[in-house]
Formats: structure tokens, C-alpha cells, sequence
């Protein structure tokens, strides 16, 4: 009884704490304007580093939470999304493409958040 009670306890606490050793298969991306001019050439280079991360099946999954049709459009641009993890890829594949990511440097004026995630969610 006593080994039993103690693999119960020792499940219990290694299932409450399984999603804080998920791993990360999924980053949430948003770039935008504080206030001045959107820097057009960092969201453009971020949409052709996820657009070839689409292509090459590194991410499976690309959601974009806006733009997008039917809701209201930030009057200087910007971009709120997010890519997961193709089947099968490698850890260090999808690591690369968050470096990537991590490399485009917007000017002042412009923030760029990246958010790791366990899977993209759709809102």
C-alpha cells in the first residue's frame, strides 16, 4: 500500500507539471507601430522568413490573428500570427527559423515580439 501510495503521489505531481516541460513547437509573432511609420522592410523580411519556413515544411501551421478580414486593421500595418512546428521537424530546424526570426532588427518605432508557445491557438 505504502509503494502504491507513493506512485500516486509521484504521478500526480509529474502530471501537473508535464505542461511546464512541454516543449515549444510553436512561437506567436506580432510586429507594429508605436506610433510613427511601420517599418516596412522588417515585415517584409519576417514574411518571407515565414513564408520560406512554410515552404519548406518547418512550419505546418501559420495562423494570422490580424490583418484579417472582417476585423479592424491597425491604421499603420503590423502583422499578429502564428507558425508551429511542421510534423516531424526537428527541434533544431524550428530553432533555427525563431533565430531567424530573432535576427530581423526593425528601426525605432517599430516593435517586433516573439513568443514561444506550446501550439498555435485559434481566436
Amino acid at each position: 500500500m505504502n509503494k502504491f501510495t507513493c506512485a500516486v503521489v509521484v504521478g500526480t505531481v509529474l502530471s501537473i507539471s508535464a505542461p511546464a516541460l512541454a516543449e515549444s513547437r510553436a512561437v506567436n509573432i506580432s510586429i507594429g507601430s508605436i506610433g510613427g511609420s511601420l517599418d516596412n522592410a522588417a515585415l517584409r523580411t519576417a514574411r518571407q522568413v515565414i513564408g520560406f519556413a512554410v515552404g519548406t515544411g518547418t512550419v505546418d501551421k501559420f495562423i494570422v490573428y490580424s490583418p484579417r478580414n472582417g476585423s479592424p486593421i491597425p491604421i499603420e500595418g503590423g502583422l499578429s500570427a502564428c507558425a508551429e512546428a511542421g510534423f516531424g521537424i526537428s527541434d533544431a530546424r524550428f530553432k533555427a527559423f525563431i533565430q531567424q526570426l530573432r535576427s530581423i532588427t526593425p528601426r525605432s518605432g517599430t516593435f517586433f515580439n516573439l513568443e514561444l508557445t506550446a501550439s498555435c491557438r485559434l481566436n
